[in-house]
Protein backbone atom coordinates (compact mmCIF):
# COMPACT_ATOMS: atom_id res chain seq x y z
CA UNK A 1 0.00 0.00 0.00
CA UNK A 2 1.23 3.28 -0.68
CA UNK A 3 2.84 5.26 2.35
CA UNK A 4 0.50 8.39 1.61
CA UNK A 5 -2.85 6.13 2.05
CA UNK A 6 -1.31 4.20 4.92
CA UNK A 7 -0.75 7.82 6.88
CA UNK A 8 -4.17 8.91 5.74
CA UNK A 9 -5.63 5.84 7.33
CA UNK A 10 -3.78 6.12 10.57
CA UNK A 11 -4.84 9.91 10.96
CA UNK A 12 -8.40 9.15 10.50
CA UNK A 13 -8.55 5.84 12.31
CA UNK A 14 -11.52 6.76 14.64
CA UNK A 15 -13.92 7.59 11.62
CA UNK A 16 -12.99 4.63 9.53
CA UNK A 17 -13.49 2.06 12.35
CA UNK A 18 -16.82 3.26 13.55
CA UNK A 19 -17.64 3.15 9.88
CA UNK A 20 -16.74 -0.64 9.94
CA UNK A 21 -18.53 -1.08 12.85
CA UNK A 22 -21.66 0.47 11.33
CA UNK A 23 -20.79 -1.79 8.31
CA UNK A 24 -20.99 -5.05 11.25
CA UNK A 25 -24.17 -3.60 12.40
CA UNK A 26 -25.70 -3.35 8.48
CA UNK A 27 -24.32 -6.43 7.68
CA UNK A 28 -25.74 -8.70 10.88
CA UNK A 29 -29.18 -7.30 9.81
CA UNK A 30 -28.73 -8.19 6.18
CA UNK A 31 -27.82 -11.48 7.04
CA UNK A 32 -31.10 -12.29 8.94
CA UNK A 33 -32.74 -11.23 6.12
CA UNK A 34 -30.94 -12.85 3.39
CA UNK A 35 -32.43 -16.22 3.60
CA UNK A 36 -35.93 -15.15 2.33
CA UNK A 37 -34.15 -14.30 -0.86
CA UNK A 38 -32.41 -17.26 -1.50
CA UNK A 39 -33.47 -20.04 -3.68
CA UNK A 40 -31.93 -22.87 -5.54
CA UNK A 41 -33.05 -23.29 -9.15
CA UNK A 42 -31.44 -25.31 -11.33
CA UNK A 43 -32.42 -24.00 -14.78
CA UNK A 44 -30.02 -23.95 -17.37
CA UNK A 45 -31.00 -20.87 -19.85
CA UNK A 46 -31.89 -22.06 -23.65
CA UNK A 47 -32.36 -25.63 -23.13
CA UNK A 48 -36.08 -27.10 -23.92
CA UNK A 49 -37.22 -27.71 -20.09
CA UNK A 50 -36.25 -23.90 -19.67
CA UNK A 51 -38.32 -23.31 -22.72
CA UNK A 52 -41.33 -25.26 -21.65
CA UNK A 53 -41.38 -23.35 -18.14
CA UNK A 54 -41.30 -19.83 -20.29
CA UNK A 55 -44.62 -21.28 -22.29
CA UNK A 56 -46.24 -22.55 -19.48
CA UNK A 57 -45.56 -19.28 -17.96
CA UNK A 58 -47.03 -17.42 -20.31
CA UNK A 59 -49.65 -19.45 -21.96
CA UNK A 60 -51.36 -20.89 -18.96
CA UNK A 61 -50.36 -18.77 -16.00
CA UNK A 62 -48.29 -21.96 -14.02
CA UNK A 63 -44.42 -21.84 -13.00
CA UNK A 64 -43.76 -25.51 -12.19
CA UNK A 65 -41.09 -24.12 -9.24
CA UNK A 66 -44.07 -21.91 -7.62
CA UNK A 67 -46.30 -25.31 -7.37
CA UNK A 68 -47.67 -26.20 -4.26
CA UNK A 69 -49.10 -30.23 -3.53
CA UNK A 70 -51.03 -30.48 -1.03
CA UNK A 71 -51.38 -34.41 -0.11
CA UNK A 72 -54.14 -35.65 2.40
CA UNK A 73 -54.14 -39.22 3.47
CA UNK A 74 -58.03 -40.15 4.16
CA UNK A 75 -59.10 -44.17 4.12
CA UNK A 76 -61.34 -43.65 1.84
CA UNK A 77 -60.28 -42.02 -1.53
CA UNK A 78 -62.96 -42.66 -3.41
CA UNK A 79 -65.81 -41.21 -0.98
CA UNK A 80 -67.41 -38.21 -2.87
CA UNK A 81 -68.45 -36.52 0.43
CA UNK A 82 -64.62 -36.08 2.05
CA UNK A 83 -63.69 -35.54 -1.93
CA UNK A 84 -66.14 -32.33 -2.26
CA UNK A 85 -64.89 -31.34 1.13
CA UNK A 86 -61.18 -31.57 0.77
CA UNK A 87 -61.86 -29.94 -2.88
CA UNK A 88 -63.22 -27.25 -0.92
CA UNK A 89 -60.59 -27.08 2.06
CA UNK A 90 -57.70 -27.41 -1.23
CA UNK A 91 -59.48 -23.57 -3.13
CA UNK A 92 -59.69 -22.22 0.14
CA UNK A 93 -56.23 -22.98 0.54
CA UNK A 94 -55.29 -21.51 -2.80
CA UNK A 95 -56.66 -17.70 -1.88
CA UNK A 96 -54.10 -17.28 0.95
CA UNK A 97 -51.18 -17.57 -2.00
CA UNK A 98 -51.36 -14.49 -4.49
CA UNK A 99 -52.20 -15.69 -8.31
CA UNK A 100 -52.82 -19.15 -6.45
CA UNK A 101 -55.64 -22.03 -8.14
CA UNK A 102 -56.19 -24.86 -6.56
CA UNK A 103 -56.15 -27.40 -9.56
CA UNK A 104 -58.26 -31.01 -9.18
CA UNK A 105 -57.95 -33.63 -6.41
CA UNK A 106 -56.71 -36.68 -7.60
CA UNK A 107 -56.52 -39.88 -5.99
CA UNK A 108 -53.63 -42.93 -5.94
CA UNK A 109 -52.25 -45.11 -3.45
CA UNK A 110 -54.57 -44.25 -0.47
CA UNK A 111 -54.68 -40.59 -0.50
CA UNK A 112 -55.86 -37.23 -2.12
CA UNK A 113 -53.51 -35.28 -3.67
CA UNK A 114 -53.75 -31.62 -5.46
CA UNK A 115 -51.94 -28.45 -6.27
CA UNK A 116 -52.24 -24.96 -5.61
CA UNK A 117 -51.01 -23.76 -8.79
CA UNK A 118 -49.14 -20.32 -9.20
CA UNK A 119 -47.38 -17.66 -11.06
CA UNK A 120 -44.56 -17.03 -8.35
CA UNK A 121 -41.32 -17.83 -8.63
CA UNK A 122 -39.42 -19.80 -5.99
CA UNK A 123 -38.31 -17.07 -4.26
CA UNK A 124 -41.54 -15.60 -3.44
CA UNK A 125 -43.75 -18.93 -3.30
CA UNK A 126 -41.79 -20.78 -0.45
CA UNK A 127 -42.70 -17.77 1.81
CA UNK A 128 -46.55 -19.12 1.45
CA UNK A 129 -45.81 -22.00 2.89
CA UNK A 130 -46.32 -21.85 6.33
CA UNK A 131 -49.25 -20.06 6.14
CA UNK A 132 -50.57 -22.94 3.84
CA UNK A 133 -49.56 -25.33 6.47
CA UNK A 134 -51.21 -23.83 9.73
CA UNK A 135 -54.67 -23.00 7.56
CA UNK A 136 -54.63 -26.94 6.50
CA UNK A 137 -53.60 -27.37 10.12
CA UNK A 138 -56.69 -25.48 11.41
CA UNK A 139 -59.25 -26.74 9.14
CA UNK A 140 -59.55 -29.17 11.42
CA UNK A 141 -59.99 -31.94 8.46
CA UNK A 142 -57.64 -35.14 7.82
CA UNK A 143 -53.78 -33.94 8.47
CA UNK A 144 -52.54 -32.13 5.19
CA UNK A 145 -48.79 -32.47 4.11
CA UNK A 146 -47.79 -29.58 2.01
CA UNK A 147 -45.09 -30.33 -0.17
CA UNK A 148 -43.39 -28.64 -3.85
CA UNK A 149 -40.80 -26.90 -4.65
CA UNK A 150 -41.46 -24.30 -2.66
CA UNK A 151 -42.14 -25.72 0.05
CA UNK A 152 -38.77 -28.20 -0.03
CA UNK A 153 -36.59 -25.06 -0.53
CA UNK A 154 -38.47 -23.59 2.72
CA UNK A 155 -37.78 -26.37 4.83
CA UNK A 156 -33.86 -26.86 3.33
CA UNK A 157 -33.02 -23.30 4.39
CA UNK A 158 -33.29 -24.32 8.46
CA UNK A 159 -30.85 -27.75 7.89
CA UNK A 160 -28.41 -25.44 5.84
CA UNK A 161 -28.63 -22.30 8.90
CA UNK A 162 -27.97 -25.93 11.31
CA UNK A 163 -25.35 -26.66 9.10
CA UNK A 164 -23.38 -23.14 9.11
CA UNK A 165 -23.79 -22.93 13.11
CA UNK A 166 -21.91 -26.68 13.08
CA UNK A 167 -19.26 -25.65 11.07
CA UNK A 168 -18.60 -22.44 12.36
CA UNK A 169 -18.54 -24.49 16.00
CA UNK A 170 -15.69 -26.83 14.37
CA UNK A 171 -13.64 -24.17 12.30
CA UNK A 172 -13.54 -21.04 14.34
CA UNK A 173 -12.26 -23.00 17.63
CA UNK A 174 -9.66 -24.47 15.42
CA UNK A 175 -8.68 -21.27 14.08
CA UNK A 176 -7.72 -20.21 17.15
CA UNK A 177 -6.18 -22.57 18.06
CA UNK A 178 -3.54 -22.31 15.10
CA UNK A 179 -3.62 -18.32 15.34
CA UNK A 180 -2.44 -18.98 19.31
CA UNK A 181 0.24 -21.66 17.99
CA UNK A 182 1.85 -19.44 14.84
CA UNK A 183 1.13 -15.84 16.85
CA UNK A 184 1.37 -17.08 20.52
CA UNK A 185 -0.72 -15.24 23.41
CA UNK A 186 -1.39 -11.40 22.36
CA UNK A 187 -4.29 -9.05 21.71
CA UNK A 188 -2.96 -9.27 17.74
CA UNK A 189 -4.41 -12.91 18.11
CA UNK A 190 -8.08 -11.40 17.82
CA UNK A 191 -7.23 -9.10 14.61
CA UNK A 192 -8.15 -12.13 12.20
CA UNK A 193 -11.94 -12.18 13.55
CA UNK A 194 -12.51 -8.83 13.18
CA UNK A 195 -11.33 -9.25 9.91
CA UNK A 196 -13.36 -11.66 9.15
CA UNK A 197 -16.67 -10.42 10.61
CA UNK A 198 -16.20 -7.41 8.76
CA UNK A 199 -15.30 -8.56 5.73
CA UNK A 200 -18.06 -11.41 5.77
CA UNK A 201 -20.91 -8.20 6.94
CA UNK A 202 -19.91 -6.50 4.02
CA UNK A 203 -20.07 -9.10 1.13
CA UNK A 204 -23.21 -10.31 2.80
CA UNK A 205 -24.80 -6.56 2.47
CA UNK A 206 -23.82 -6.80 -1.57
CA UNK A 207 -25.22 -9.88 -1.51
CA UNK A 208 -28.19 -8.58 -0.02
CA UNK A 209 -28.45 -6.20 -2.33
CA UNK A 210 -27.84 -8.26 -5.63
CA UNK A 211 -30.63 -11.07 -4.37
CA UNK A 212 -33.12 -8.46 -4.37
CA UNK A 213 -32.88 -7.96 -8.37
CA UNK A 214 -31.59 -11.33 -9.63
CA UNK A 215 -31.67 -14.85 -7.75
CA UNK A 216 -29.02 -16.12 -5.94
CA UNK A 217 -28.07 -19.92 -4.61
CA UNK A 218 -28.93 -20.45 -0.69
CA UNK A 219 -25.45 -21.75 -0.35
CA UNK A 220 -23.92 -18.22 -1.34
CA UNK A 221 -24.12 -17.74 2.51
CA UNK A 222 -22.08 -20.97 3.53
CA UNK A 223 -19.21 -19.74 0.90
CA UNK A 224 -18.74 -16.42 1.73
CA UNK A 225 -18.07 -17.39 5.21
CA UNK A 226 -15.89 -20.15 4.52
CA UNK A 227 -13.90 -17.99 1.89
CA UNK A 228 -14.15 -14.91 4.16
CA UNK A 229 -12.56 -16.37 7.37
CA UNK A 230 -9.74 -18.56 5.26
CA UNK A 231 -8.76 -14.79 3.79
CA UNK A 232 -9.07 -13.30 6.75
CA UNK A 233 -6.74 -15.49 8.70
CA UNK A 234 -4.02 -15.66 5.99
CA UNK A 235 -3.73 -12.17 5.55
CA UNK A 236 -4.02 -11.22 9.12
CA UNK A 237 -1.13 -13.72 9.43
CA UNK A 238 0.89 -12.27 7.05
CA UNK A 239 0.22 -8.64 7.77
CA UNK A 240 1.08 -9.50 11.40
CA UNK A 241 3.87 -11.31 11.77
CA UNK A 242 5.54 -8.41 9.41
CA UNK A 243 4.48 -6.23 11.75
CA UNK A 244 5.78 -7.49 14.83
CA UNK A 245 9.20 -7.78 12.96
CA UNK A 246 8.53 -3.97 11.86
CA UNK A 247 8.56 -3.05 15.21
CA UNK A 248 12.04 -3.98 15.93
CA UNK A 249 13.48 -2.04 13.49
CA UNK A 250 10.74 1.08 13.48
CA UNK A 251 10.53 4.17 16.05
CA UNK A 252 7.25 4.18 16.57
CA UNK A 253 4.01 1.36 15.73
CA UNK A 254 2.97 4.15 13.02
CA UNK A 255 6.09 3.86 11.48
CA UNK A 256 6.45 0.24 11.57
CA UNK A 257 2.24 0.21 10.12
CA UNK A 258 3.15 2.13 7.39
CA UNK A 259 6.44 -0.47 6.94
CA UNK A 260 4.08 -3.63 6.89
CA UNK A 261 1.34 -2.10 4.36
CA UNK A 262 3.86 -1.08 2.21
CA UNK A 263 5.30 -5.14 1.80
CA UNK A 264 3.05 -7.18 3.64
CA UNK A 265 -0.03 -4.91 2.60
CA UNK A 266 1.16 -4.78 -0.86
CA UNK A 267 1.26 -9.15 -1.25
CA UNK A 268 -2.08 -8.97 0.45
CA UNK A 269 -3.31 -6.76 -2.53
CA UNK A 270 -1.95 -8.72 -5.27
CA UNK A 271 -3.14 -12.02 -3.46
CA UNK A 272 -6.81 -10.82 -3.03
CA UNK A 273 -6.99 -9.58 -6.78
CA UNK A 274 -5.63 -12.75 -7.98
CA UNK A 275 -8.57 -14.73 -6.65
CA UNK A 276 -11.00 -12.53 -7.10
CA UNK A 277 -9.82 -13.12 -11.05
CA UNK A 278 -10.26 -16.71 -10.49
CA UNK A 279 -13.73 -16.87 -8.66
CA UNK A 280 -15.18 -14.75 -11.63
CA UNK A 281 -14.55 -16.87 -13.95
CA UNK A 282 -17.64 -18.33 -12.62
CA UNK A 283 -19.62 -15.07 -13.74
CA UNK A 284 -18.58 -16.87 -17.87
CA UNK A 285 -20.60 -19.95 -16.96
CA UNK A 286 -23.89 -19.72 -18.37
CA UNK A 287 -26.24 -21.18 -15.26
CA UNK A 288 -27.48 -19.26 -12.97
CA UNK A 289 -26.86 -21.60 -10.11
CA UNK A 290 -23.24 -21.36 -10.86
CA UNK A 291 -22.76 -17.26 -11.55
CA UNK A 292 -24.58 -17.06 -8.08
CA UNK A 293 -21.91 -18.60 -5.99
CA UNK A 294 -19.66 -17.01 -8.24
CA UNK A 295 -20.41 -13.29 -7.19
CA UNK A 296 -20.41 -14.38 -3.57
CA UNK A 297 -16.81 -16.06 -4.28
CA UNK A 298 -15.94 -12.76 -6.33
CA UNK A 299 -17.34 -10.03 -3.52
CA UNK A 300 -15.42 -11.85 -0.82
CA UNK A 301 -11.32 -11.05 -2.12
CA UNK A 302 -12.82 -7.54 -2.68
CA UNK A 303 -14.34 -6.94 0.75
CA UNK A 304 -10.76 -8.69 1.97
CA UNK A 305 -8.95 -5.56 0.24
CA UNK A 306 -10.56 -3.24 1.08
CA UNK A 307 -10.63 -4.34 4.69
CA UNK A 308 -6.65 -4.77 4.74
CA UNK A 309 -5.73 -1.31 3.14
CA UNK A 310 -8.30 0.45 5.85
CA UNK A 311 -9.20 -1.58 9.28
CA UNK A 312 -6.39 -3.83 9.64
CA UNK A 313 -3.81 -0.74 9.71
CA UNK A 314 -6.42 0.83 12.39
CA UNK A 315 -6.27 -2.55 14.52
CA UNK A 316 -2.63 -2.48 14.69
CA UNK A 317 -2.66 1.01 15.79
CA UNK A 318 -4.87 0.15 18.59
CA UNK A 319 -3.25 -3.24 19.44
CA UNK A 320 0.13 -1.47 19.44
CA UNK A 321 3.49 -2.37 20.87
CA UNK A 322 1.76 -3.74 24.02
CA UNK A 323 -1.29 -5.47 22.07
CA UNK A 324 1.78 -7.38 19.57
CA UNK A 325 3.86 -8.54 22.23
CA UNK A 326 3.32 -12.12 23.09
CA UNK A 327 2.54 -13.15 27.15
CA UNK A 328 5.28 -15.54 28.35
CA UNK A 329 2.43 -17.45 30.29
CA UNK A 330 5.61 -19.18 32.11
CA UNK A 331 7.40 -16.10 33.53
CA UNK A 332 3.76 -14.77 34.57
CA UNK A 333 2.97 -18.02 36.38
CA UNK A 334 6.65 -17.83 38.06
CA UNK A 335 5.59 -14.03 38.98
CA UNK A 336 2.85 -15.08 40.84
Amino acid sequence: MPERWTRAVLRYRVPILVCWLAVLGVGVVASIRLPALLSNTFTVPGTDSDRARVILAREFGERPDGVFTVVFPVPRPSDRAVRARLQSELRAAARLVPTGRAGQLQSGGGILFGNVNTTLDLQHAKGYTTRLRMFLLAAGGPRAYVTGQPAIQHDLEPVLSSDLRRGEAIALPIALLILVAVLGLSWVVLVPFVFAACTITLTLIAVYAIARLFPMVSYVTNLVELIGLGLAVDYSLLVVSRYREELDRADTADAAIVRTMATAGRAVFVSGATVAIALALLLLVPVPFVRSLGVGGFLVPLASIAAAATLQPVLLSFAGRRGARRVQVAAFLRSR
